[in-house]
């Protein structure tokens, strides 16, 4: 299995279209829509069955909807400090909120706050190539049509004030532990540290401790949630129309070099950048595909210096299949031998980030993904930024990509001969 020019060029030319047709595609738009019924009909030339599946989400609850609410909750912890005992307990009730919201939703996706959002309609689109002979396994290739919101202070095009950033963590935790010192010094000490009180409020001279670092840390917070927010939309095109795009190249590939014992299953599911609500909707009701598969996400692949195999992500506490991530890292080197151009290739965890793979491994299928990073940033280029256009995205990446992929199928196949 061999990439030629005319199969990057596809797969750029679908990145470059879908981009100019219907620009950037939040979760749930009309975008988003639009191109998936377009590559719908891609799929339709090369597939032998394609399917275009609706499901509910609430677009606006992941991540910057409870980045919101935990702004609005620590935002006004402080407000409680100074209430006369024990009232001031409720600066440390609002923190602790503040830090069940960001456990459950950001690193668990438990989405027990989304009856504060409106709900929408997203879709997956996605395809079955059958081999020439028995299906004796699948694998799943898959990327995102949705793109995402700018974050203000993580994109290249942002100046982030790591100090303020800093300071807003800071702010967090100072006011939890503050609250409950002020909580039971007052209990054990009485009036003693008293400077003044009346029926609602007490002033402490706890409360001269914390409100003159709070000059400092509370703007920190208030720079956080902003850097962590942001209206616009970006186009995606290397997160992640080049993961969907390497998918319909290998569809269109595997029709007319079909493997012997193997399925292939293509992919370009919504609502990834929302807390991968189209995989979560595509693993809870195709279990009878999963079972025996592996699942090869493919989350940004368009630009960068470096492929890395992702074996686990602390933001969702997920660990990924050693199976799969030790037969991309074998693709890769068989894939080298006659590519030694190849751009280069390690493995690891990723703080920050994740993909669809996550939920295919949470319902304890097979699944692991790849990024294409930037030597110096360790993050895939133009992530949530404004440049991420189709005319930044690099063929030789999109090239390598398909090639490794290619390779995978093949080295999968043969162990099933």
């Amino acid at each position: 299995m061999t990439v030629d020019d005319s199969l990057t060029d596809y797969a750029y030319d679908f990145i470059k279209n879908i981009c100019e047709k219907f620009g950037p595609r939040y979760s749930s738009s009309e975008a988003e829509k639009k191109a998936n019924l377009w590559i719908k009909e891609e799929f339709d030339k090369y597939c032998d069955e394609v399917y275009l599946e609706e499901f509910k989400t609430n677009p606006n609850l992941y991540p910057q909807g409870l980045i919101k609410i935990c702004g609005i909750l620590a935002g006004v912890a402080w407000i409680f400090m100074p209430l006369k005992f024990p009232f001031n307990i409720l600066s440390g009730i609002f923190i602790l909120l503040t830090i069940l919201v960001l456990i459950t939703e950001l690193m668990m996706l438990k989405r027990w706050i989304k009856v504060f959002f409106k709900s929408g309609t997203s879709s997956n689109v996605w395809g079955r190539i059958k081999p020439t002979g028995e299906i004796k396994h699948r694998i799943i290739f898959e990327g995102h049509t949705d793109s995402a919101k700018v974050m203000r202070a993580v994109n290249e095009n942002a100046d982030p004030k790591i100090l303020l950033l800093g300071f807003g963590f800071v702010y967090l935790f100072y006011t939890l532990i503050m609250s409950f010192i002020k909580l039971f010094v007052v209990l054990f000490t009485g009036e003693a540290i008293v400077l003044f009180s009346n029926d609602f409020v007490q002033i402490t001279i706890l409360d001269w401790i914390y409100f003159i670092p709070w000059l400092f840390l509370f703007p920190g917070f208030l720079y956080l949630i902003y850097g962590l927010t942001g209206n616009t939309v970006v186009e995606g095109a290397n997160d992640n129309l080049s993961g969907s795009a390497v998918s319909a190249a290998i569809g269109k590939y595997i029709y007319d070099k079909r493997p012997k014992n193997i399925e292939i299953i293509i992919g370009s599911m919504g609502s990834e950048e929302i807390g991968d609500r189209g995989a979560k909707y595509f693993v809870d009701t195709h279990g009878d595909l999963l079972k025996d598969s592996y699942a090869f996400i493919i989350d940004s692949a368009g630009a960068g210096d470096k492929i890395f195999i992702v074996e686990k992500d602390t933001m969702h506490l997920t660990k990924y299949s050693q199976d799969v991530v030790q037969r991309i890292e074998r693709a890769y080197e068989l894939f080298k031998k006659d590519n030694p151009d190849v751009i280069k290739c390690e493995r690891g965890g990723i703080p920050l980030g994740s993909s669809d793979a996550c939920m295919y491994s949470k319902a304890r299928y097979k699944a692991s993904f790849i990024i294409t990073i930037g030597e110096k940033l360790k993050k895939p280029p133009h992530w949530h930024s404004i440049s991420d256009t189709w005319q930044n995205i690099d063929k030789k990446v999109l090239k390598d990509v398909i090639g490794i992929c290619l390779k995978f199928v093949e080295l999968v196949d043969k162990e099933f001969e």
